[in-house]
C-alpha cells in the first residue's frame, strides 16, 4: 500500500488502485498530452510499464478504443467523487466498456479477468483494482480535480476524506481567485 502521511490519521490507497489512477492519468488536461495518442502500440507499452501486461501485445483498434472508452468512465466517476455531475456519455461508454471486459470471482475473492485477448485481460486488472475499491469502500477517496484546466486524479488522504483539490496552492488557490474576483465584479 502507498502511504501518504497528513494532519491526524493516515489513510493508505490500497495496492489494487495504484493501476487505476495511473491509468486515469494517462490524459494531462493542463499539458495536453495523452499518453495513448498515437499509435496503437503506446497502450501495449503502457500496459507493460504498469505491471500490467508481461511483454509487448498486439493493440487491435478496438483495443483502443476499448482502452479511452473505459479511461473516460473512470476519469468521470473520479470526478463525481468530488461532487461533479454525471456524465450521460461517459456512463454509456463505462457501461459498455466493463460489459467487454468480464471478470470472475476466484476462490479467496481474487477478481480474475475472463478474456483470451492479453490487452484486455491487462485492461481488466484495471477494472478488478475500481471493483475491489467500489467493494471495499476505498473508491470515493479516488477523486479528479474539478479545475477544467487540471482534471488530475488524486487519493484523497485527508482525515476526513473531504480534499477537493489535486494541490490546494494551485488549483485551490485559482478557484478562489476567480471566485473573488466574480464577486467583486458582481459588486
Amino acid at each position: 500500500m502507498l502511504v501518504v502521511k497528513g494532519v491526524g490519521a493516515l489513510h493508505e490507497m490500497p495496492d489494487s488502485l495504484r493501476p487505476v489512477l495511473n491509468f486515469i492519468n494517462t490524459v494531462d488536461v493542463e499539458d495536453g498530452t495523452d499518453v495513448f495518442d498515437g499509435p496503437p502500440t503506446a497502450l501495449s507499452s503502457w500496459l507493460v510499464a504498469q505491471g500490467l501486461l508481461a511483454k509487448p501485445a498486439p493493440v487491435s483498434d478496438g483495443d483502443l478504443r476499448l482502452a479511452l472508452d473505459l479511461r473516460a468512465g473512470l476519469r468521470d466517476l473520479a470526478l463525481q467523487n468530488n461532487e461533479g455531475v454525471p456524465d450521460e456519455h461517459s456512463m454509456s461508454l463505462l457501461e459498455r466498456a466493463l460489459a467487454k471486459l468480464p471478470l470472475t470471482v476466484a476462490v479467496g475473492g481474487n477478481l480474475v479477468p475472463q478474456s483470451v485477448s492479453p490487452i484486455r485481460a491487462a485492461l481488466a486488472q484495471v477494472v478488478a483494482g475500481y471493483a475491489a475499491a467500489v467493494a471495499s469502500g476505498h473508491w470515493p477517496r479516488l477523486r479528479r480535480c474539478p479545475a477544467d484546466d487540471c482534471a488530475w486524479a488524486f487519493w484523497d488522504s485527508s482525515p476526513k476524506g473531504t480534499r477537493r483539490w489535486d494541490v490546494m496552492r494551485v488549483c485551490g488557490n485559482r478557484a478562489k481567485a476567480r471566485a473573488f474576483a466574480e464577486r467583486q465584479r458582481l459588486t
